[in-house]
This record gives structure tokens, sequence and C-alpha cells, in this order.
């Protein structure tokens, strides 16, 4: 297969399931052009033991004294690799997956099949449960659910954690959006994608394994979200939809149904905090870098 891919991988605090994954990458029966790592919050020893492992393919570093969030990292790795590899597909993988060996072959057969924008893998979790590789969002509320098995058709997005985008898709779309700091960026850049006149694939024979939360916390049950990301995911739901053409008094009928739930959990706290962060920029600023985060107001 000619296309060339290149991969960004975003590491925070994970070093170790960053290693693995370019380790299951160089079992990977088409290797990539260059694999960039942008390395949030980056210390001497996630450097040193990045340094000290070699791997099959060129890797590129950019290290980020800050954690500047999932969008703003990717889009730096994308601006690094875009002189050199312009042509490229760009496939955005998150760091604690472990693709198979044929993932990325088939995610290309089934890209420049299709010629689709952005193309997905399917999703298994750790324990071999299926996860998707693609979204539902709901026409009113802009709730998101996942794919019960790989025949559901009709899907919305595809999911950050496994993301091709064509060079054609890049050069016309541009770079993701940096609104959110984590969550509804993949969201939002098919939703993008599509008004620029790409379609959306998915790739059900591509598989990759993802340890889904293991840096965040967002898999843990109901009620037990950790803070941060509990108040992020609602906000940048409220955001998303608002910006994307959603219905606005379904979006802010989902906000309350939303701060209601956690009034009822005893969870004041959320409350304030969401809706603040919902309403103001500013807020949403202070807020993630209060939680040891970097923003940077959109302008």
């Amino acid at each position: 297969m000619s296309s060339s891919v290149c991969i960004i991988l975003v590491n925070f605090k994970n070093e170790q399931k960053t290693v693995d994954c370019l380790r299951a990458l160089e079992k990977s029966t088409v290797q990539p052009e260059c694999v960039c790592i942008v390395d949030n919050a980056s210390t001497e020893k996630s450097k040193q033991l990045f340094w000290s492992h070699t791997f099959k393919f060129k890797v590129r570093w950019i290290w980020n004294e800050k954690n500047h969030g999932f969008a703003a990292a990717c889009n730096q790795g994308i601006r690094a690799i875009q002189d050199d590899y312009a042509d490229s597909y760009i496939w955005l993988l998150n760091n604690d997956t472990l693709p198979e060996p044929e993932a990325l072959q088939k995610l290309l057969e089934k890209a420049e099949t299709t010629k689709a924008g952005i193309t997905g893998s399917l999703i298994k979790k750790a324990n071999g449960d299926f996860s998707g590789g693609v979204c539902f969002i709901h026409p009113k509320l802009a709730t998101v659910r996942r794919p019960s098995s790989p025949e559901e058709t009709g899907f919305d997005y595809v999911e950050g954690s496994s993301f091709l985008i064509s060079p054609e898709c890049l050069k016309k779309t541009g770079l993701l959006s940096e609104d959110y700091f984590l969550y509804f960026e993949e969201s939002d850049y098919c939703q993008k994608a599509k008004r620029n006149g790409f379609s959306l694939a998915w790739a059900t024979d591509s598989i990759i394994w993802h340890d889904i939360g293991s840096s965040t916390g967002s898999e843990i049950a109901k009620g037990a979200v950790p803070f941060f990301i509990d108040c992020l995911m609602i906000r940048n739901r409220i955001h998303y939809g608002l910006k994307n053409g959603y219905p606005a008094a379904s979006i802010l009928a989902g906000l309350f149904i939303s701060l209601g739930l956690r009034l009822k959990r005893l969870q004041f706290a959320r409350v304030v905090t969401i809706f603040a962060i919902t309403l103001s920029t500013h807020l949403f600023k202070k807020f993630v870098e209060r939680h040891g985060g970097y923003y940077e107001i959109p302008r």
C-alpha cells in the first residue's frame, strides 16, 4: 500500500502505556513514516524513560511544560510534521491503546475504498468487550451513545482514540478546535469535515485495544467520575451543541437535567462549577488552569 501515514500520540503522565503502544505499532503490517509524541506536562522522568528506548520508525518529540489538553497537543504534532509529510494521512491515536498488527492496514484500506475524510477503528476494551469506535449524537440534546454492535450504521462521529484524517480532509478542514481542552473536539471536527463535503467511515476489521479512561477516570460509574472530568464533559457537550446549531432550548434543557442529577447526588460544587464554566470562557480558562492544565482562549 503506497499511502503514507504519520501518527500523533499525546502522552499525559502515562509514559509506560505510550511505550507499550509504540511497541505494538512496531508489529504493524504497515509502518508509519513518522510518529510524533507530544508529552503534556513533561518531566525529566518522562523524558529519561522515553529516551531510554529506541524504535523501528522515526520518532519526533514535543515537550510541553504544561498540560495543553488533547486538541492543542494534536495540533502541535500536526504542525510539526506537516511540511515534511503534507500528503500523508494523519492518524490520531490514543496512547493507552494497543493496535493489532493489521489495524493500520485495514484502516487505510477502508479510507481509500470509501474516500472518507475521517476513518475510525473498532475499539475493544482491555477485557475484550466491544466498545465502539464511532458514536451517535442525540439530534436535540447532543447526548452521546456508543453503538451496540459493529453492524450499526448512520453514526455521527468517529471517536478520537483512533482517528485517521485523509490529507485532503486535513487541507480543507484544518486543525482541531481547541475550544474544548479535552472531549468533544473529535465530534466538532467531524461536523466541520462533513460540512466541507467529507464522509466518515468505520473500519470494523481494524481492531484497537483501548484501556479506556486510564488517564482521566472518565469511564468510572456515573456519580463517581472525577470532579474535573465530569464538569469538563458536561460543559463541552453544551458548548458543542450550541456551536453546531443544535436546538438551544433542548440543549439548555439537557444542561438543567444534568445539573438536577448532580443536585440529587448532593454534588453541589459540581453544579455551581458546571454552570459557571458553561456561561463564561474566562471562568472555564481558570477552571482548567486550576486543575493543572493550560488553556488559551480562542480568538
